[in-house]
């Protein structure tokens, strides 16, 4: 039985692999079908979020609170609307995944130019605002393991080159926001490896059980047909036990289409019972006179069964 097989999926891409090549297809449009919605409100979720947090700009750095909002309102929060609104585009499907990496990496990148647009120390803890995107993407939106942990490892390369690079920030603070950086990838990218790969697993079963009962059904086809002819076996085996027209002078039996049959014939299409043929002593003795019929009874008797 298909139930009783094991789902083969490849290790790292999770992908269909074995005897279960072919639920591939048919997984991505099932996976798809389900994930739109939560795509299009996760990101309006996370736009209203990435917008809300400019409160948080006018407080903590209040003096670049106008370049902050430039990024937030009119770089980030449009790239991500325009990535809402391709989702109802038919072509969608096809650019799915890679519309989620391209809009991650666009939310992150915001929160890095914001710390550099920013003043320290204030603009040190802005790495949270990162790591909130990861969470976002690793567990929220339906995004594919395999875009998923090569986009937190992108948005880790920028956040370096970042820290290390254009803003020089102190050592403890790059060492500090890298390790909750590093830890909030690796803890995100095993949710998002589980979650995706119950996902393909539950969508085996929910095939396995469609296949079975498309097995029980026809099971089920059969099993009328036969009941069917046996109801018509019994029906037939009935006539047997009411009225037979039978011909007073040769013995033959009319069937219920008018046709005369040999009584045998007529007993044995109807029964299971079989015929052979031996001699009553009345008819040996009428056949082959008073002398002879008790030896030729007893051979004819002997040679065949009753």
């Amino acid at each position: 039985m298909l139930i009783e097989e094991k789902i083969r999926v490849n290790p790292v891409t999770l992908r269909f692999i074995n005897s279960s090549t072919s639920l591939e297809p048919g997984f991505m449009e099932h996976y798809f079908r389900l994930s739109l919605p939560v795509f299009r409100w996760g990101f309006g979720l996370g736009i209203l979020l990435y917008a809300f947090f400019g409160f948080l700009d006018a407080v903590t750095m209040p003096d670049a609170k106008y370049q902050l909002w430039s990024i937030r309102f009119f770089l980030v929060i449009p790239t991500l609307l325009s990535g809402i609104l391709f989702s109802f585009h038919q072509d969608f499907q096809k650019f799915w995944q890679p519309t989620i990496a391209l809009l991650i990496l666009v939310a992150a990148t915001g929160i890095l130019l914001m710390i550099i647009v920013g003043y320290p120390p204030n603009s040190y803890h802005y790495y949270v605002g990162v790591i909130l995107v990861l969470f976002f993407s690793f567990a929220f939106i339906r995004m594919r393991f395999v875009w998923a942990l090569p986009t937190a490892l992108i948005v880790l390369t920028l956040f370096e080159i970042t820290v290390l690079k254009i803003t020089s920030f102190p050592f403890p603070v790059v060492f500090r926001s890298s390790f909750f950086l590093v830890s909030a990838i690796i803890i995100g990218a095993v949710a998002c490896y589980i979650m995706e790969y119950y996902a393909r697993k539950n969508y085996f079963l929910m095939v396995s059980l469609d296949k079975e009962r498309e097995k029980l059904s026809s099971i089920n086809i059969q099993l009328q047909d036969r009941l069917k002819e046996l109801k018509k076996a019994h029906k037939e085996i009935k006539i047997l036990s009411g009225l037979i027209p039978i011909c007073a002078k040769c013995k033959k039996i009319r069937d219920d289409q008018g046709y005369w049959n040999q009584i045998e014939s007529y007993i044995s299409k109807h029964s299971s019972v079989v015929f052979s043929h031996a001699l009553c002593p009345e008819c040996a003795h009428r056949l082959y006179g008073h002398e002879r019929w008790f030896r030729l009874a007893d051979q004819i008797t002997s040679d065949t069964s009753i």
